[in-house]
């Protein structure tokens, strides 16, 4: 696969030793190659070009060789023609080079006279090197259900049917119809034929599990109108493709997600012909990125059945996240890879690795460092996906004025993963605002941002790096009205970055930028207040009531709340708290409240004292076996119990477990004392 193996040399690339070729695309930029070599460090220069995809293939010919010859890298500012550079690599036997796109992000602009530092940035950071994802292996044996329902106005029975002629033979094709009606002619060529209603569908691509309900398949004795078996309810089936024409609900939440899963209207002359097209390719050994790392062990979901944190569970669009008791699963054959999960994930649990957090806000943090070194200033960060996002950056290069000079744009797989921690990095690393460019057709998976937007505004509020249009969701339709929003949000803002350098958890990331920013705008120390739901806080323990009986620290899956060894104490860590309520929930007396805030001081990081008693003495042993309180608490509960009146029975509350065994024993009107056991009846006595 050519693009495949350009793809591995640009992640491998070293500018230092590379050729760089770029080409102005028949006049219509202007580009200095001597300023852009110096700007971008590219020590075997920038050769500049006007038509390499057509007219110039020969100097392009000789480049592959020459590099190839050098043992060099070479890199074309080109990504529109990399099918015909691929080509002529072929060809003359080199290696395809690597591509970077210069014109729609940067050189078809209305700045474009200024975009000199902005382009040499960008080509500068083709030659990072980024971490390669794992992958899921998956097998398709090409079996296809297309699914239609007559009972429903253009339930697709017909489009089915067609669909179906078309698909067989390349795939296994199943068309199964719903509610059939005499008006359904015997046929052939369409694969199996059948009739039933789909009552219940899981799985993913390559292993879809259904449930139908009055199934049969067609008789071969049908001679005018189809006939079908005597239908039976509860058919277990799998397939590996579904096809859904019947228009009803969509048999997946998120199903625009769901890989393998199609659906369209039948009289959709278009989308049944991209669903021929696709299906017909889903057949064989594929491989599907894995987008999300999970560690169970750092899942704060649960615990003892007491629910905690939920909000992967209620974002995930594609339904790819269940609860297993103390903690979720993903299943990475379902994620689509929407990043909302790791976005929103206040453990860490959960981390987006297409590509990881920290690989993201470093090729963040290397875009302004190569920015400046440029000679940029004060850049703003544009934050896109690599479908919608792409396409709509294009349309305004092609039609409109194209990108400002100092907006940088950033490409991720999915704009679910722009959390809060992301924004509030990248303004410590130095930008000037934070655009978000939204897919406005992604309605669930966009709503999540909104509070992540409130979040991250609330937290540089804190430490005086907040300012209007500081962070802009952008789900603008119009190309026009979405260049107007990235040329006029002024942002005035005076404060001073705080650069760092993005390496560890989601979670430790933020705490390094948000306290260099406190350190740098001097509101070091401070605490500040954030809404409610935030991931981070701290609690608010009723000390006068809490009895130390430490069921929050055995609850706590962070370890926020801790206890003592060796003397009756519950401590606490701010910063490993995650604020997911599993404290409140589990504490008997009901004396803990979640504080949502972000402590700056250096205390947050060290455990504090929030209670403290005295060790309860065995009045047998001596042997210390509890707090003072939580006794006293137990006895005071129990004072009115009808099984403990006597104080002999009171007594033996202030006993260790030891002392506690050998007393009731030594009693003779033992609480659970029973008449001996009766003896088994026989036979002989029923005769007798």
């Amino acid at each position: 696969n050519p693009d495949h193996n350009a793809i591995k040399r640009f992640f491998s690339m070293n500018l230092s030793d590379a050729k760089v070729m770029l080409c102005n695309c028949d006049g219509t930029m202007s580009l200095d190659g001597t300023k852009l070599a110096k700007a971008c460090g590219a020590e075997g220069g920038c050769t500049i070009a006007t038509s390499l995809c057509r007219t110039e293939t020969g100097d392009l010919a000789a480049a592959m060789r020459d590099a190839r010859d050098a043992n060099q890298s070479l890199l074309i500012a080109c990504t529109q023609e990399t099918s015909v550079f691929d080509a002529i690599a072929e060809e003359i036997e080199c290696p395809s080079p690597a591509t970077v796109n210069i014109r729609e992000r940067a050189g078809w602009s209305d700045e474009s006279a200024t975009s000199t530092a902005k382009i040499a940035a960008l080509i500068k950071q083709a030659g990072d090197g980024q971490t390669p994802s794992r992958s899921l292996a998956l097998n398709s044996d090409g079996r296809c259900l297309i699914y239609a329902d007559m009972g429903r106005p253009n339930g697709g029975a017909d489009a089915a049917i067609a669909l179906g002629q078309k698909l067989n033979g390349q795939l296994g094709v199943t068309v199964m119809i719903a509610n059939p009606t005499d008006d359904l002619f015997p046929t052939k060529d369409c694969g199996i034929l059948a009739t039933g209603k789909i009552k219940s569908a899981k799985g993913h691509f390559t292993h879809f599990d259904l449930v139908i309900d009055q199934f049969g398949a067609a008789l071969p004795s049908s001679r005018d109108s189809l006939k079908f078996e005597t239908p039976a309810n509860d058919v277990e089936t799998s397939c590996d493709i579904l096809i859904d024409l019947t228009g009803d609900t969509p048999l997946f939440t998120g199903w625009e997600k769901r890989d393998g899963y199609f659906r369209a209207a039948g009289d959709d002359i278009n989308a049944l012909a991209a669903i021929e097209s696709e299906a017909a390719q889903m057949i064989g050994g594929f491989e599907k990125p894995i987008y999300v790392n999970f560690d169970e062990n750092l899942c704060a979901h649960s615990r003892n059945k007491i629910g905690g944190c939920s909000r992967c569970l209620d974002v995930c669009p594609a339904g790819a996240i269940q609860s297993l008791g103390d903690h979720v699963a993903i299943d990475p054959a379902i994620c689509g890879g929407c990043g909302l999960c790791g976005a929103v994930c206040p453990s860490g649990a959960a981390q987006t690795v297409y590509p990881p957090a920290d690989g993201l806000l470093t090729s963040i943090a290397n875009l302004h460092d190569y920015y400046n070194a440029a000679g940029g200033k004060a850049p703003s960060l544009l934050l896109h996906d690599d479908s919608y996002g792409a396409e709509m950056i294009e349309t305004i290069a092609r039609f409109g004025r194209g990108l400002p000079a100092s907006l940088l744009p950033v490409s991720m797989h999915a704009m679910g993963r722009a959390g809060h921690d992301i924004m509030v990095a990248a303004i410590a690393l130095g930008y000037q605002q934070v655009f978000v460019l939204l897919n406005p057709a992604k309605d669930v998976e966009n709503a999540p941002l909104v509070d992540q937007v409130t979040l991250a505004r609330s937290m540089l509020a804190g430490v005086k790096a907040d300012a209007d249009n500081r962070i802009i969701l952008v789900d603008a339709v119009d190309p026009d009205a979405v260049a107007e929003i990235f040329y006029n949000s002024p942002c005035k803002n005076n404060a001073k970055p705080a650069p760092f350098s993005p390496i560890g958890a989601p979670r430790s990331m933020t705490r390094l930028a948000m306290r260099g920013l406190a350190n740098a705008n001097g509101t070091a120390g401070t605490v500040i207040d954030l809404p409610a739901g935030a991931p981070y806080g701290r609690v608010e323990i009723d000390t006068d009531n809490c009895t130390i009986c430490l069921s929050c620290v055995s609850a706590c899956p962070a370890g926020a709340l801790q206890d003592n060894p060796d003397a009756p104490q519950l401590l606490f860590r701010e910063d490993a708290c995650l604020q997911c309520g599993i404290c409140v929930a589990t504490c008997p007396e009901k004396v803990i409240a979640l504080v949502p805030q972000f402590n700056l001081a250096d205390s947050a990081m060290a455990t504090e004292l929030i209670i403290e008693d005295t060790p309860f003495e065995c009045t047998s042993c001596g042997k210390p076996f509890g707090s003072s309180k939580s006794i006293e608490r137990v006895i005071s509960k129990l004072a009115d119990h009808s099984m403990f009146q006597d104080s002999a029975k009171t007594d033996i509350l202030k006993m260790c477990e030891d002392c506690r065994v050998e007393a009731m024993f030594e009693q003779k009107d033992k609480m659970m004392e029973m008449r001996d056991r009766p003896k088994p009846r026989t036979t002989d006595d029923y005769l007798n």
